[in-house]
């Protein structure tokens, strides 16, 4: 009978444990939250909520056409709308392709890579007609990554011109790292989620300039990005490397 109740207290006690693991509260460090209140607004990011391990990354972003309406809340459109899409293309192979508007004139190539991952090879700037290539690829959700967990990127940047892409303007190498923020409380005009948060911070120089920069994105399981911060502007970002810093949280889809 000891010995039982002994075993029983030992089970429970690592049941107890591996809850907490898979459930930890990771608090936004200061200055992270000093930028996202300064980008999104005070009362856009709430709480910190227990995390768990990416298992899916179809869930936080599904792979499927819709069409997002995001109120601008910071940079030079702050207060309007702007109307952004998830859309599918096909490849001669059958393979989709896929691309998520980061902005009207902005919009990132999305691509399954192995293991589920989702992952940005090119984002294509029209205004300024050109078209970024990271190899490898940026990463958007990673699956397998843990409440906290960060893993380093090293880049090679090439910045074409989408009248002529073999035409390369600038080029160069970024470094940064990838990290998982943990789940927290978002309230946006299309709801209240919980919303994991990742989190992209990039160094190096390309082309005659150095940047650094930091962007994050809020996903919602099913719904997607429900709150970013990003760049507007990807020739200012990449080159002349201005503030255009630009959050947007969602009103509806």
């Amino acid at each position: 009978m000891r010995a039982i109740l002994l075993a029983s207290s030992l089970l429970l006690a690592l049941g107890q444990t591996a809850a907490a693991a898979d459930g930890v509260v990771l608090p936004l460090p200061a200055k992270d939250k000093e930028e996202i209140v300064k980008v999104l607004g005070p009362n856009i990011v709430g709480q910190a909520l227990p995390s768990q391990a990416i298992t899916d990354a179809s869930v936080l972003f599904p792979l499927k056409e819709k069409t997002a309406v995001f109120h601008v809340t910071s940079g030079d459109k702050a207060g309007t709308k702007q109307t952004l899409r998830v859309r599918k293309g096909q490849r001669p192979n059958g393979n989709p392709a896929w691309r998520f508007e980061l902005a009207p004139t902005l919009a990132a190539f999305i691509n399954e890579g192995s293991g589920g991952d989702l992952i940005m090879p090119a984002v294509s700037d029209t205004d300024e007609g050109v078209v970024v290539v990271t190899t490898p690829a940026n990463p958007f959700v990673l699956e397998g990554m843990k409440p906290g967990e960060s893993r380093p990127l090293d880049q090679k940047v090439s910045v074409n011109y989408l009248d002529n892409p073999t035409d390369q303007r600038y080029a160069g190498e970024l470094t940064g790292t990838y990290t998982h923020m943990g789940n927290h409380q978002v309230t946006v005009p299309a709801g209240s989620f919980d919303a994991l948060l990742i989190r992209l911070e990039y160094t190096g120089k390309v082309g005659p300039a150095h940047t650094q920069d930091t962007a994050y994105y809020f996903f919602a399981p099913k719904l997607g990005v429900v709150a970013m911060i990003s760049q507007e502007d990807v020739e200012a970002y990449w080159i002349i490397h201005i503030d255009t810093t630009t959050g947007k949280v969602l009103v509806s889809q």
